[in-house]
């Protein structure tokens, strides 16, 4: 259990350092900003527990808010995406069972197509969230809407590269 627990601390800690100090200059076009750091959410076990997983995804929006300048968005878009996570994400991670627990959700250990599925809805959910906060308006929707939709495929594709690249084979 604490082997778990200090994973996670320090995978929280490496993906926000990483969002801060590189990913957040990242801006491809002007428009698309990849959020890599969400990937620390969606790894929490199933079992966590609801408002454990909510505080979580708040604390890490608000580490990536302080050092971003704009306060609130990401603590906002990252608790809505905890939200999404816990109404839909666990029912697909475990394909509906009430009783599975999955202890790290990674393409290793749920089927590659579950979990590409969970990461497209749950970044979208973040993505959508983030750019209607950051655009607060609807007068250049058709921009807003191909931000949007750039930033989630952009960050759906870091999230699988880190699953491919970082995480260990099973034994």
């Amino acid at each position: 259990m604490t082997r778990l627990i200090l994973s996670n601390v320090f995978r929280f800690l490496a993906l926000i350092v990483l969002q801060v100090l590189i990913l957040n200059y990242v801006y491809l076009g002007g428009y698309v900003l990849p959020f890599v750091y969400i990937l620390g959410v969606l790894m929490l076990p199933t079992n966590f527990g609801k408002i454990p997983t909510l505080l979580v995804a708040f604390v890490a929006g608000m580490m990536v808010d302080l050092f971003c300048n704009i306060p609130g968005f990401h603590a906002f878009t990252c608790t809505m995406m905890a939200f999404a996570r816990i109404l839909f994400g666990d029912r697909m991670l475990t394909q509906g069972d009430p009783d599975a627990v999955v202890v790290t959700p990674s393409v290793r250990e749920v089927p590659v197509q579950t979990f590409m599925g969970y990461a497209l809805l749950m970044s979208l959910v973040y993505c959508v969230t983030y750019g209607l906060i950051e655009a607060f308006s609807f007068g250049n929707f058709w921009m807003t809407l191909l931000s949007m939709l750039f930033n989630t495929l952009i960050t759906w594709a870091l999230i699988m590269l880190c699953q491919l690249l970082v995480i260990p084979q099973k034994k």
